[in-house]
């Protein structure tokens, strides 16, 4: 099969051709019609945080997907051949014609969405989704502040908690207000021309930090007693949440296919819209990763999910088109 593989930290990507991966009894083999482009490819494959995210070389990058079913496992009873799947891949490998993924992180492909639009979908959009309802608790009736609105992972996280019956407040720059506020956000905070600490009038019961450093400090001044802080990006000074007589966690994304599927029904209703920004041919990845380099995060500003709290300058993520 045609594969996208990185063979040294810091090297080149090498477009070639490799084995075909053998399934195991929980597995399913699929046939990758799409990959997005994250954040996190550029990181692993530069080798800066090997000693905490490490590969093995070779790798062939990519932690999402869409395709279709070409083989299952003789434990796999939820999947036929012909399936439409998306899912979230932990260890990568989605740059590539197929790919050998466990049942239990894959579901079916809504059938309003492209394959382009349902591979840019599954990594953030669980981010949003675990950080807001697994960790923060968000409910019916509560406020909660996202940094980073008009992120990946923030955009979907207004969407959700906007759909979820929460008053919405997210931190952006002053040109992503708009849009912002088209997806859900009821105000939106130009992190360049104040603080949100003393914009904020009243406090919130959830804090969602995809932005970390000296964000997600002032964060807790904004938090109710019994609040929730989670950060996507950076991990949470258990004694500074104690002080403060708040919870505060770092989360890392697990990506379930029960919970794609719960995504996949609002997406389906049309409640939440998935945002693609180009297409590229797979051959074309090294130019993909150089379109992003220049908004690449720092260290720390990346989770272990892969999900770069990066500012961006435009909306929509890169999908690659591989079949």
């Amino acid at each position: 099969m045609k594969a996208v593989r990185v063979l040294e930290y810091g090297g080149q990507l090498v477009f070639d051709n490799i084995a075909t991966p053998t399934i195991a009894r929980d597995e399913i083999l699929v046939k990758v019609k799409c990959t997005a482009v994250n954040h996190l490819d550029l990181v692993k494959a530069s080798g800066t945080v090997r000693q905490i995210l490490p590969i093995d070389l070779p790798w062939i990058p990519g932690h999402e997907f869409s395709g279709v079913v070409e083989q299952i496992g003789s434990d796999v009873t939820e999947y036929a051949p012909g399936d439409a799947v998306f899912a979230a891949n932990e260890t990568g490998g989605a740059y590539a014609e197929y790919l050998a993924v466990k049942q239990a992180v894959i579901a079916k492909k809504p059938a309003s969405l492209s394959f382009e639009e349902a591979a840019s979908v599954p990594v953030a959009s669980q981010t949003a989704w675990q950080g807001i309802f697994t960790h923060g608790h968000l409910e019916n009736g509560q406020t909660i502040l996202i940094h980073g609105g008009a992120g990946a992972v923030g955009a979907y996280a207004v969407q959700l908690a906007s759909h979820a019956g929460a008053t919405v407040i997210a931190t952006a720059s002053g040109h992503d207000e708009a849009y912002v506020k088209s997806i859900g956000a009821s105000r939106v905070i130009d992190y360049r021309e104040a603080p949100f600490e003393k914009v904020l009038q009243e406090k919130v019961d959830v804090v969602f930090d995809l932005i970390g450093g000296d964000t997600q400090q002032r964060s807790l001044l904004v938090l109710k007693e019994g609040g929730h802080l989670v950060s996507a990006v950076q991990p949470v000074s258990q004694e500074e949440a104690t002080r403060h007589r708040v919870s505060g966690e770092m989360m890392r994304l697990a990506p379930a296919g029960d919970v794609l599927a719960r995504i996949a029904r609002l997406l389906e209703e049309g409640t939440i819209r998935p945002d693609v920004a180009t297409v590229y041919a797979l051959q074309d990845a090294a130019q993909a990763w150089k379109d992003i380099a220049g908004n690449l995060p720092h260290v720390h500003e990346m989770s272990p999910s892969g999900l770069g709290a990066a500012r961006r300058t435009s909306h929509g993520k890169i999908v690659l088109r591989v079949a």
